[in-house]
């Protein structure tokens, strides 16, 4: 067998099976690229309530753990404090809560799981334990493998020799301009 056709063989079959990962991947990417403008694990709600506690200087610790129960969510009580402009501060385990003790009123801050893209991120950034790290080290060397094998597989005036490598030292310039201009 010819190694172009050995090569065409395998860059097919290995193409096809990376093409989930590398959907993966490519979304995940774009949310991490903008993890400055967003969080993109974790949505921020803002939620603001009314408590039966009013006209009160501070809030015990049982009078702020009842305030909780109250809520539709289920939140679990860290501590909490009272800060310099009379709120109480409460911490808890995906947030926190001010709650103003002479009104009752209350805001809760607290995180949610981007539900598929918090998952997807965890792969993205090859957190998932070492038996991941191995995976998508093998499907690095994979992308490699198409890559470079795909530069030998198409011949003629659009191959490689007369077309192709114009395309691959763009593909080079690049990023390499973008190291040396903004590092």
């Amino acid at each position: 067998m010819k190694i172009r056709k050995l090569l065409r063989i395998l860059h097919r079959d290995f193409g096809y099976f990376i093409v989930g990962m590398t959907v993966v991947y490519s979304l995940s990417g774009i949310y991490l690229n903008h993890r400055h403008d967003f969080n993109p694990d974790y949505k921020i709600f803002v939620e603001d309530f009314q408590s039966e506690f009013q006209n009160k200087n501070n809030l015990t610790e049982i009078e702020v753990k009842e305030i909780l129960q109250t809520l539709d969510h289920k939140v679990v009580y860290k501590k909490h404090y009272l800060n310099n402009q009379g709120i109480v501060k409460v911490f808890i385990s995906n947030g926190e809560i001010a709650i103003d003790p002479k009104t009752g009123g209350g805001t809760m801050h607290y995180l949610r799981k981007r539900p598929v893209i918090f998952e997807m991120n965890k792969l993205h950034t090859a957190t998932l334990g070492t038996v991941w790290k191995w995976v998508s080290d093998l499907m690095a060397v994979i992308l490699l493998f198409v890559a470079v094998s795909g530069v030998f597989i198409l011949k003629g005036k659009r191959g490689f020799n007369r077309w192709g490598w114009w395309l691959t030292i763009v593909g080079i310039i690049v990023p390499l301009a973008f190291v040396l201009i903004f590092l």
